[in-house]
């Protein structure tokens, strides 16, 4: 992978990474203004927003390997460890801040990993497979 060639698949995931974080400005302005900014963690977006970002790292990963430029079977491991690690963990957990009237707090932990963990993947894999979207011979 060329320097440069990373470097703008980097800008490219973290514009749009910037729109998955837009919305939080505005909880977080809101919060402030209502008082309630200590309650910001509890809020079930952070699962919600782990969920998008896992699965824009599919999306990423399943354009950069129909390149065909790729072993196959190594972006299908990817795909499956995101979907079973990650989605589908964000997305119970989710339900669970949704549903229940006082979120646990080991429920609240888990979303922030979460979403720490996902925000990470989705810009280490996806830039991944940005490049090799890039690189592939329609581009």
């Amino acid at each position: 992978m060329s320097s440069k060639k990373g470097t703008n698949a980097y800008f490219i995931l973290l514009s749009e990474y910037l729109f998955i974080l837009v919305h939080f400005v505005v909880i977080i302005i809101v919060k402030a203004y209502s008082g309630a900014l200590q309650t910001l963690y509890e809020i079930p977006d952070w699962s919600f927003a782990a969920s998008v970002l896992w699965g824009q790292t599919i999306v990423k990963l399943v354009a950069g390997g129909s390149a065909g430029t790729v072993i196959w079977q190594r972006v299908t491991i990817l795909i499956s460890g995101i979907v079973v690690l990650g989605l589908i963990p964000s997305l119970v957990t989710l339900t669970i801040m949704l549903i229940a009237e006082n979120p646990p707090v080991f429920h609240v932990y888990l979303q922030l990993t979460l979403f720490t963990m996902s925000s990470i993947i989705y810009l280490l894999v996806g830039s991944v497979g940005q490049v090799l979207l890039d690189n592939s011979p329609e581009n």
